[in-house]
């Protein structure tokens, strides 16, 4: 069932006006008339069923879904080509990570021109995945970072994937938020990890085979996931 985010409170039995976005993807694109159900993701994360009503929608029912992860993830991703970050972005969303960090790096190749709009889209592809697979948040968006500034993403613990490493995996049974970063296509330089250390990143292993950055990624999002559903 189709989902859509909305910046409002909702209560049972009361009409909404829907804005324009939302009426076309119902009329326009799905084709969907009077009385069509579809769910409403409101701002403070409770999920409703509602109904078509002149472009309007009817609150239903309050759904009793949580579906967000037990525990909070910050991914910190160096940039890669669009079309595999923005990969990266849709299926971290719908792995549930909270926040995606951007990261620029001494071997990142990617050249930034424009980052409000860089961004937005970002949040476009973050919001589209999140309504897909019907989480009650859309993940934080940040802006890009260097390494120097990764202390500002700290969490209860906190990793570097360094396929240099022998250090074990992440440890799935301890509790708390988890932040995680990964290199580009070239991976980290030796000071890169040092700086990382110094700021409190262990450095993990991902196994013996060199896996791609949007590969890295979505395969820590998926272990602490499938850890923490």
């Amino acid at each position: 069932m189709q989902q859509y985010f909305i910046d409002q409170d909702l209560k049972v039995n009361e009409t909404i006006v829907l804005d324009k976005e939302i009426i076309h993807h119902l009329r326009n694109v799905l084709r969907k008339g009077d009385d069509h159900l579809f769910r409403l993701a409101a701002s403070d994360q409770k999920i409703y069923l509602a109904t078509l009503k002149d472009d309007k929608a009817y609150i239903l029912e309050r759904l009793d879904e949580d579906n967000e992860l037990k525990r909070d993830i910050t991914a910190v991703v160096a940039l890669i080509k669009n079309d595999h970050f923005d990969l990266i972005i849709q299926k971290l969303t719908e792995l549930g990570v909270s926040r995606i960090v951007p990261l620029i790096t001494s071997r990142v190749i990617i050249k930034i021109k424009d980052e409000d709009k860089k961004i937005a889209r970002y949040q476009k592809i973050a919001k589209e995945a999140a309504e897909q697979s019907h989480r009650n948040v859309i993940p934080s968006i940040e802006r890009v970072i260097t390494l120097n500034s990764l202390d500002k993403y700290r969490s209860d613990h906190n990793y570097i994937a360094y396929e240099k490493c022998d250090s074990d995996f992440i440890d799935l049974d301890d509790k708390g938020s988890i932040t995680y970063v990964i290199g580009p296509e070239g991976g980290f330089s030796a000071d890169e990890i040092e700086l990382a250390a110094e700021l409190g990143f262990k450095p993990i292993s991902l196994g013996k085979r060199i896996l791609r950055a949007e590969t890295a990624a979505i395969f820590v999002a998926a272990n602490i996931a499938g850890a923490n559903i």
